[in-house]
């Protein structure tokens, strides 16, 4: 029978600690050159004065290691304006000395989107990686240390070990040991959370985590040019555990040496819904509707992407499909790649949190319109290559399936009541609700923004019994516990939560996609954005599905991760149309 994590706890506090310790110091350099998202000079600043300086900090002592984790987006600049940056990376990298954390294409706010935009945005990582004979670690590590306890599956195959704060963790639960078992359905994957330091023949600690900027910069405060008396406080700190005997190794060799240790047993992880580093500040929601410049556009922001992402899905199963005909589509391809590396660089987290400028939050606008650019010229180009006739097609994203159809005909329903109970919190409302079929409602809110700024919809729930998808997680539906210390917040990436009173709500994430709390003791689900003074509407749809959670879960991939279209082409145009749940 497994130790429970309690035993375990016990055995790490009545341990014998007066016996010799191994001690092992680590670190984690997280460099991001969206760090101001549409700002170059500042881009080409962080690489000249923090990213090649901390390369030539560990060159010239290899006695230190470390891991650096940087998007594979900074791989692509280095290699084409900043060559010397990149060899001497490799340099480190070959020499076992840096271990090469690459967790995505761009720094991406991926738990808000499914699954299958982070495994494209590591994709093209590994073709950057492979094109300038480099490989990375099996380690992943996030932009805003986000969390999902859906790791396991998303990143199946791909990685080995999670590195990430305690921040979530001790936001919800009580203490944990540092390498657990994650799993997420069927799946599983180790990760490593920075908790407990003290084990019984091992002690281990951080030279260093954090943006990799501030080792030798103050970020905005110094602009971003080094400031000498930083990087010597910092440098000092690796002194500092090279005196007190502290071996340096990079986090797979942590985690290798956590797991051998006698006496250790991995337990397996509680679940922790989704989240990012300083969870007191709201997690998920700070990118998902939380106001603070006076700019953001949040749930605007966000639709924005996951409206480009259905067509971007659609050009990819029409090129596909033209290919099974023996079209030649190798320059759509080259196309449609570009179109994806715009979308993953639209989902940048910087566009719509914290405390964005006015540049970073229009970065997301302008990547989408230079993804919508493409995707035109590529159905433009479709027509001549798609063995299509007058007829209308139905196109699965999924499935990939192009099958001839009848014209859609919408079922508009009826005006009715919802059998729901919901609140709209504004300074005016106008809701209104669509009975399409016994089993389905859509429900349609246009709110204006208050005095304040804040407008919040609000829906019943029990105590218990509610379902949903974890950030990147939407193949399976998970219940989410109720023993938590603090109210959960939600991307949902899909849409879905299962109300737990036999209905499923289901948000349309093309409108506006925006952050869920459920308000545990007050049995409250709620939506909340904060507008700014330029931005005095929030529109939201959503769909009520009658059933288990499984009805609620389809519909939320039928809309949201994998819709399907009905494309025609005529008068020399190929036309295209999302099909909606009313038309299903």
């Amino acid at each position: 029978m497994k130790k429970s994590i309690l035993a375990l706890f016990a055995f790490v506090l009545i341990g014998n600690l007066s016996n010799a310790q191994e001690k092992y110091a680590i670190g984690m350099f997280h460099f991001n050159l969206q760090y101001v998202a549409g700002d170059y000079k500042i881009e080409n600043r962080i690489i000249k004065e923090s990213v090649f300086p901390v390369l030539q900090f560990f060159e010239k002592n290899p006695q230190y290691k470390s891991d650096i984790e940087i998007q594979g987006y900074a791989i692509e600049v280095f290699a084409e304006e900043h060559p010397e940056v990149l060899a001497l990376l490799k340099k480190l990298v070959n020499r076992g000395q840096i271990e090469l954390v690459i967790a995505h294409y761009s720094d991406q706010f991926f738990i808000g989107y499914p699954a299958l935009d982070l495994q494209k945005s590591i994709e093209i990582c590994d073709q950057i990686l492979a094109k300038n004979g480099m490989k990375r670690s099996r380690v992943f590590f996030g932009q805003e240390i986000q969390w999902t306890p859906a790791y396991a599956s998303v990143l199946k195959g791909k990685y080995d070990l999670i590195a990430t704060s305690s921040d979530p963790h001790s936001w919800y639960r009580e203490k944990t040991l540092p390498l657990v078992n994650i799993r997420y359905g069927n799946d599983q994957i180790l990760g490593l959370i920075d908790s407990e330091k003290e084990l019984p023949g091992l002690t281990w600690d951080y030279a260093f985590l954090d943006d990799g900027e501030v080792f030798n910069s103050l970020d905005y405060n110094s602009n971003f040019y080094r400031v000498p008396a930083q990087e010597k406080e910092s440098i000092d700190r690796f002194k500092k555990l090279e005196k007190e005997g502290y071996q340096f190794v990079t986090m797979t060799e942590l985690a290798n040496k956590i797991k051998n240790l006698k006496g250790y047993q991995i337990p397996d992880y509680p679940f922790v819904p989704e989240g990012t580093w300083n969870m007191s500040v709201c997690g998920p929601f700070m990118w998902m509707g939380r106001q603070r410049t006076g700019i953001e556009t949040d749930g605007i922001t966000r639709a924005l992407s996951f409206r480009l992402r259905s067509v971007v899905l659609l050009a990819e199963r029409l090129i596909e499909f033209a290919a099974s005909k023996g079209a030649d589509v190798t320059e759509l391809r080259k196309m449609l790649e570009q179109a994806w590396r715009h979308l993953l660089l639209s989902e940048v987290s910087d566009s719509s949190g914290w405390s964005p400028w006015l540049v970073e939050v229009q970065y997301t606008a302008t990547e989408v319109a230079n993804a919508n650019k493409i995707l035109a010229e590529i159905m433009d180009k479709m027509k001549s290559v798609l063995p299509l006739d007058d007829k209308n097609y139905r196109v699965d994203t999924k499935s990939g399936k192009v099958e001839a159809m009848d014209s859609p005909k919408s079922k508009t329903g009826v005006v009715s009541f919802l059998p729901v109970p919901f609140a709209v919190l504004s300074e005016k409302a106008v809701s209104s609700v669509m009975k399409i079929n016994e089993n389905l409602y859509r429900l349609e809110i246009k709110c204006e923004r208050p005095a304040d700024g804040a407008v919040e919809i609000v829906f019943d729930t029990p105590a218990k019994g509610l379902y949903y998808s974890a950030g990147a997680g939407e193949e399976i539906a998970v219940e989410i516990p109720s023993d938590l210390k603090h109210d959960p917040a939600f991307t949902l990436s899909n849409g879905f939560i299962y109300l737990g009173i036999g209905y499923s709500l289901v948000k349309d994430c093309s409108v506006e996609h925006l952050a869920a709390t459920w308000k545990m003791k007050e049995q409250k689900l709620v939506f909340r954005e904060e507008l700014n003074p330029e931005n005095m509407e929030m529109n939201m749809r959503f769909y009520l599905v009658k059933g288990d959670f499984s009805k609620g879960l389809e519909l939320g991939n039928q809309l949201n991760t994998w819709p399907c279209f009905r494309i025609n082409i005529s008068n020399n145009k190929l036309n295209y149309e999302k099909i909606m749940p009313e038309s299903m």
